[in-house]
């Protein structure tokens, strides 16, 4: 093989070259030989996730030659079986992805351990030595809903460990057990749900580098399973993390691809959520036309929107939420004049049963009153959604915090208002095991 001829090749090259590392520093770190490091740069090998793995770690690349390993078996898999067969080796895999990262008790705060204070059933149905069959299948997916509606009153750094420790449970299930092809089926889509979650949980715990694993995985899971619309979820998922915390210009690409592959499969819901994230993708690179008109196709969507017909990953996107998202993308377009009413209204119908969203779109709603000048009603708001983000344990929601302080040390003066939020604010962490108390 040529240089240039493999993604991961062309990654791997990038990545020394902009760390200015050498091979033989790079050797050194990861245990490998000079010639062999070469051989993957050059496309002459191929890698073992272990091995993308461990040169992620050694450059401090967050994961992109994982992901970039998994889109290449998801290409390769759908190539070799033309989306339709799905072996048992393949499950072994799947399975082997997923079991890889497995949290710690020292991750999960008192409510994870109350969830796994019992052995979840897919243990006793391993143990006994059963057939799976639809009724373990059904149970599954009651606790992927009920894990759901969990993490939308607690936060991710306590929430990770019950999803994962799930998932992992779920993984072996698939790996060990035995079952007809309709009910393979229906697990790989409920590991695709779960992979979605655990991806989000992940990234609401500043786990970026997994959060991106699990969704490819996810992707992989419900296309094997033949769920497109949820596979385009799990695509979906990886635009937002990218358009928040990565490359722009691919969020988009991953936006609309998943929309334009997941449109005719979802139901309106499903829809509306994957346009969300277009809009939301094209408002972050700027692109306000773009941005409107994805907007405007979520409003025209919503309007056939039945929640009770929501698949599980959808069920959130009521109409205050497509609200909120409105509001975001005027706010990241710098458009207070349409952002500030919308956002006052949804907002005020959030409270604080669910801290993390209710600060999170506090914090939007700050952004923009400072947008439109309105620096202590600001302020005022901003002092709301530090009080939730104590109670958040959410990553995110730190991370909100902590840029609203910049934005507001630059345009709030030394006022005593200004003043005190910047006290109250300082030293908040997302820590389950700490105080999250300004210090």
């Amino acid at each position: 093989m040529s240089e240039s001829a493999s993604p991961f090749a062309d990654r791997l090259r990038a990545l020394i070259m902009n760390r200015g590392v050498s091979y033989r520093a790079l050797a050194g770190q990861t245990f490998y030989s000079k010639s062999y490091l070469h051989d993957l740069a050059c496309g002459r090998k191929t890698p073992t996730l272990n091995t993308a793995e461990r040169l992620d770690t050694a450059l401090g690349a967050d994961g992109a030659l994982v992901a970039i390993l998994t889109v290449a078996g998801i290409e390769e898999h759908a190539a070799g079986t033309g989306g339709t067969e799905w072996s048992s080796c393949d499950a072994e895999q799947l399975a082997e992805l997923l079991v890889g990262q497995t949290p710690t008790s020292e991750n999960a705060a008192a409510l994870a351990h109350q969830w796994l204070i019992a052995e979840p059933p897919q243990r006793y149905e391993l143990s006994a030595g059963r057939r799976v069959g639809d009724e373990t299948v059904a149970r599954i997916e009651d606790r992927v809903r009920q894990l759901r509606r969990l993490d939308d009153h607690v936060g991710g750094a306590e929430t990770y460990a019950m999803v994962s420790a799930e998932l992992t449970a779920t993984a072996d299930l698939l790996r060990e057990g035995s079952y007809r092809e309709a009910v393979s089926r229906r697990l790989l889509v409920v590991i695709a749900d779960l992979c979605q979650l655990a991806g989000f949980v992940a990234e609401d715990a500043g786990r970026l580098a997994e959060a991106r694993h699990y969704y490819l995985t996810g992707m992989r899971a419900a296309h094997a399973g033949g769920d497109t619309a949820s596979a385009a979820n799990c695509l979906s998922s990886l635009s937002y993390l990218e358009a928040n915390l990565g490359d722009r210009r691919e969020a988009v690409t991953l936006a609309r691809s998943a929309y334009v592959g997941g449109r005719y499969a979802a139901e309106a819901t499903g829809q509306a959520l994957l346009l969300e994230r277009v809009a939301w993708a094209h408002a972050r690179m700027g692109d306000a036309s773009l941005a409107e008109r994805a907007l405007g196709d979520v409003a025209e969507i919503y309007q056939h929107v039945d929640l009770g017909d929501a698949p599980s990953w959808a069920y959130w996107l009521t109409q205050d939420e497509v609200q909120v998202m409105a509001g975001r993308v005027w706010t990241e377009l710098r458009r207070p004049l349409r952002a500030v009413p919308i956002l006052e209204d949804a907002v005020n119908r959030y409270g604080d049963d669910s801290p993390r969203e209710t600060s999170l779109y506090l914090g939007w709603l700050t952004q923009a009153l400072l947008q439109a000048g309105e620096v202590e009603q600001a302020i005022a708001v901003a002092g709301r959604s530090v009080a939730l983000a104590r109670s958040a344990r959410s990553q995110r929601a730190v991370d909100r915090v902590a840029e609203l302080r910049h934005m507001i040390a630059a345009v709030g003066g030394r006022t005593s208002a200004a003043d005190e939020f910047l006290e109250l604010s300082t030293g908040l962490s997302a820590d389950p095991g700490g105080h999250l108390e300004g210090q």
